[in-house]
């Protein structure tokens, strides 16, 4: 029964030595650790594909934004009285056309219709006048600096007016000293508006996506620092110390018998 004993405590420590592998606090900490990195690289990944997206997403917006207005414009050939009819009163821009087309066809006194393109790089002289429903003369402003070259239109502002009055208006163009230079202004909001912000926010969201995102990756995958003071824990004994070798209380063996010998 004693060697019993002892095998069967062998077993116990064994299987707690197996076991105490697995829920060591070491181990457990490596592995929480690991899927914590785990974790964090998914998620810097994920932020950096969608600031990505968001990017691309938000820049092919403000071209379209662009595209839709600049077609949109109501266009007046030159040698014509074109009628516009402004829905609503606000600011509103004159543009010269050297390149273009003609997508609707076009209210007032002459049909135009198909593409236009103005040979040079410099435009003619071009004379404007513009009146009201009321039969009024619209005040037209000087005006530079804002141009587009947007799916084959090419323009650049030469005028600015206000509408005070919704309704049809007459928008009379000629292009002084040649007749045969065909022009075409094109009236509008700017396009470019909300356009340059919406690229901002492009710009911004891919930054964002690659500087978080980016970072969150970084990180996950440095190798986490030791705890401080730490130490391998002291191997757990194969056998119990102090175990006696034989069982308390148990008598000795008896002597053996002395070989007789007889006397000489």
């Amino acid at each position: 029964w004693y060697h019993l004993m002892i095998e069967s405590i062998s077993s116990l420590v064994d299987s707690d030595r197996l076991l105490d592998k697995h829920t060591d606090p070491a181990h457990r900490s490596n592995m929480t650790t690991s899927s914590k990195q785990s974790v964090m690289f998914g998620a810097g990944l994920a932020v950096l594909i969608v600031g990505l997206l968001a990017a691309v997403g938000l820049w092919y917006a403000a071209d379209q934004r662009q595209s839709n207005a600049v077609s949109n414009l109501a266009r007046a050939p030159s040698g014509c009285e074109t009628t516009l009819d402004f829905a609503a009163v606000g600011d509103f821009t004159m543009y010269a056309e050297t390149a273009g087309r003609f997508d609707e066809p076009i209210a007032g006194d002459c049909a135009a219709d198909g593409a236009y393109d103005v040979p040079g790089d410099s435009l003619p002289a071009i004379s404007l006048k513009m009146t009201s429903p009321a039969g009024n003369e619209i005040v037209l402003n000087d005006a530079s600096g804002s141009t587009y070259d947007v799916d084959g239109f090419l323009g650049e502002s030469i005028r600015t007016f206000s509408v005070e009055t919704p309704g049809d208006h007459i928008l009379r163009v000629d292009v002084s000293g040649d007749t045969d230079v065909w022009l075409v202004v094109a009236v509008g909001k700017d396009p470019s508006d909300g356009v340059g912000l919406m690229q901002l926010g492009a710009v911004l969201a891919a930054l964002a996506g690659l500087v978080i995102g980016g970072a969150a990756m970084i990180i996950s995958r440095r190798s986490p620092k030791p705890a401080p003071g730490g130490a391998d824990p002291a191997p757990w004994p194969t056998a119990p110390q102090g175990w006696p070798t034989a069982p308390p209380g148990m008598p000795a063996a008896p002597p053996g018998p002395e070989r007789w010998e007889p006397a000489v």
